[in-house]
């Protein structure tokens, strides 16, 4: 493990890079889900991005770590950018490469969206299997084009060993 890097979750076999402390903390009613402890693959073919997500509510403190982004995807933002303020019938969901989170969306009256997220690792865990949700719910205008944008910069990690150019999304 890095001395340098405080998070004490970093896998085996994988070399990585401990990132800055950026971190998207989004607030609902009593409830709150984190984004953090950002790592990067450091050999220049293996473009994943290694993050760390706590979602928390009364009675419910629950962390995921090593959650993996291809950094090809970026999906999660463009999931949130693609949620139209006018609203969609039925519920979207988006689930990460390895499947251990998962967001689903819902459009409710008042231009609100509600999000439950998922967290249900597919690893072995010395705890067995589990899984935790919590539900936020936002306008699904501004405030879902904001949190968009933050979790857009946090998935992008620029310059983090290497650069991830807009020209491989497109």
């Amino acid at each position: 493990m890095n001395p340098n890097c405080p998070h004490g979750w970093l896998p085996s076999g994988t070399e990585m890079t401990c990132l800055d402390d950026l971190e998207v903390v989004f607030r609902g009613d009593q409830v709150s889900v984190r984004f953090g402890e950002r790592h990067a693959a450091d050999h220049h073919l293996d473009r994943r991005l290694f993050f760390a997500v706590r979602v928390q509510a009364p009675g419910l403190d629950a962390r995921l770590d090593h959650v993996t982004n291809y950094v090809t995807g970026r999906g999660l933002a463009r999931f949130l950018d693609g949620l139209d303020f006018r609203g969609w019938e039925g519920e979207r969901r988006w689930v990460n490469a390895d499947r251990d989170l998962i967001v689903s969306a819902t459009h409710r009256s008042g231009g609100r969206v509600e999000l439950a997220w998922t967290l249900r690792p597919w690893r072995q865990s010395v705890y067995g299997e589990w899984e935790a949700t919590v539900t936020t719910t936002m306008e699904a205008g501004a405030e879902k084009d904001d949190l968009a944008a933050q979790l857009h910069a946090f998935l992008t990690a620029e310059g983090f060993p290497v650069e991830y150019s807009d020209a491989e999304f497109s």
